[in-house]
């Protein structure tokens, strides 16, 4: 019996997709940074809370390397904000697939109290990876 017979057509059909995009080249790494002070009301606990949550549907969505790190300034601050809310995803379409998720969707409505109250003060970018040469 063939794998395609065994597996039936539908699933033959995304074993070789899988194995075929697992061949290609991935888009660059991406990074989403936050610059923030927290607000009002919100508590270091709330967006460790917020993001630990966000973390835990990121890995069910099936990326547990990516989701989001939070940093505080230590020492002396140069500037005006003393965290870092940090997102890593592998690719642009990954981070897509990651935000369209279900679970991801989820957490974020479940937390949308804290992730509004940072997103009004804070500085967002998005960054790619740029290659180093070895």
């Amino acid at each position: 019996m063939s794998l395609r017979a065994f597996l039936g057509p539908a699933c033959f059909v995304a074993l070789v997709f899988a194995g075929f995009s697992a061949t290609q080249p991935e888009s660059p790494a991406l990074k989403s940074h936050h610059l923030l002070n927290l607000p009002d009301g919100i508590t270091e606990a709330d967006v460790v809370a917020a993001l630990s949550d966000a973390n835990s549907a990121v890995a069910e969505a099936g990326y547990p390397e990516a989701g989001y790190r939070l940093w505080k300034v230590t020492g002396e601050r140069d500037g005006r904000y003393s965290y870092l809310w940090e997102g890593n995803w592998p690719s642009q379409a990954a981070y897509d697939s990651i935000h369209n998720h279900a679970a991801v969707v989820a957490a974020g409505e479940r937390n949308q109290s804290v992730f509004a109250a940072l997103s009004e003060r804070q500085v967002y970018n998005r960054y790619v990876e740029i290659p180093l040469e070895n």
